[in-house]
């Protein structure tokens, strides 16, 4: 998991408009601080997987006593959850071949076993997750 200094600040039309410095681009408004927490978090796991599925370097979070902001902002750690989130936009299922000998895979049918969901069990099973 990582955890990133964000910024919130207040907008004059009320709510927030909120930021994660060591991301450019990463930056959302919120009606509320627990709204703003959601979103950038989300925002944040977004840009984490795309660096790491890019193969890029993840930048290493900015002392939270370092972040330049003004007065009023409101300057908090946000966690990103990456597991989770990976596990959330990666829900969409894939179409893998495997092969079984056909007297395995004749019982598996006579049983009414799922194959996908037996495979997938022990996927989960071996990578502990």
């Amino acid at each position: 998991m990582y955890v990133y200094p964000v910024v919130f600040n207040r907008l004059d039309e009320g709510g927030y408009c909120v930021y994660a410095p060591d991301f450019k681009g990463c930056i959302t408004e919120a009606d509320d601080y627990a709204e703003g927490i959601a979103k950038i978090r989300d925002g944040l796991c977004g840009m984490l997987y795309m660096l790491e599925r890019d193969k890029q370097p993840i930048p290493e979070p900015t002392d939270v006593f370092k972040i330049e902001h003004s007065q009023g902002d409101i300057v908090t750690l946000v966690d990103a959850p990456l597991d989770e989130y990976r596990r959330r936009i990666g829900a969409k299922a894939v179409r893998r071949t495997i092969s079984i000998p056909e007297w395995l895979d004749e019982l598996a049918t006579q049983s009414n076993i799922s194959l996908s969901q037996i495979t997938q069990e022990a996927l989960r099973q071996k990578l502990n997750i």
